[in-house]
């Protein structure tokens, strides 16, 4: 129950020093993308007129500031809860996703719609930039239990195993000018893994380990296709 506490823990500043900072190298990218999330799902409800365009950002903003919160007190493992309210909002994004796309078709197949053709077109783009985002972010938040977990290397919250979701070539390179002993990866690692995922609908240079790695992936790839599918329909009907 709770971190286990060993005495070169305890005396050891520089691993100190690590749980502070991966708090904050981990957590102020990944703020960053989820306002740009936030702000990219806003303006497509505005462009295809969704009508409740506020209740948006109301409801992602409330669980994403109790989320970063819920890290702030401590830098050691994570409790339930603290993680219960990040895959919240890695799930709750996803859903709003899903709404602005439905959105989309029916304001694209609707004749009485007054969205502009060229403004629906861009609607597209952002729905297709605003996924690859939304998948970065459940990546990076679910891989081996959370960036603190993968940052510190202590266990998971809810699993007993500590097996990588996502294995990335520095990660079994054991060649130390290839990548630093104990490398973790951070979230540009992920966002990678997610506009290559939504570009060629492939992981590229590394590997989906787990069941819900690859459906993650398989997931994204079929949304990315899917969004696509309508953009080029879309521009043909311009």
């Amino acid at each position: 129950m709770g971190v286990q506490r060993s005495s070169d823990t305890e005396r050891n500043t520089g691993k100190k020093g690590l749980q502070v900072s991966s708090y904050f190298r981990t957590r102020i990218a990944a703020l960053i993308m989820t306002l740009v999330v936030m702000a990219g799902q806003t303006w497509i409800a505005h462009a295809i007129n969704f009508n409740f365009v506020w209740i948006l950002p109301l409801i992602s903003g409330v669980l994403l500031t109790s989320s970063i919160l819920a890290y702030s007190g401590s830098h050691r493992k994570p409790s339930r809860s603290a993680r219960a309210l990040s895959i919240a909002v890695v799930v709750l994004l996803p859903l709003i996703n899903l709404v602005c796309m439905g959105w989309f078709i029916y304001d694209m197949l609707n004749p009485a719609t007054v969205t502009l053709p060229h403004q629906l077109l861009l609607a597209g783009f952002a729905l297709w930039i605003v996924n690859i985002g939304v998948f970065s972010l459940a990546y990076w938040e679910l891989d081996t239990g959370g960036p603190e977990v993968r940052a510190l290397g202590l266990p998971t919250v809810f699993r007993n195993k500590n097996y990588p979701d996502f294995v990335f070539p520095q990660q079994t390179s054991n060649d130390p000018q290839l990548a630093p002993e104990n490398w973790t990866p951070g979230f540009l690692d992920y966002l990678y893994l997610s506009i290559t995922t939504a570009t060629s609908f492939s992981p590229a240079a590394l590997t989906p380990y787990t069941h819900m790695a690859k459906m993650m992936a398989g997931v994204e790839a079929l949304v990315s296709l899917f969004i696509l599918g309508l953009i080029v329909t879309r521009a043909m009907s311009l």
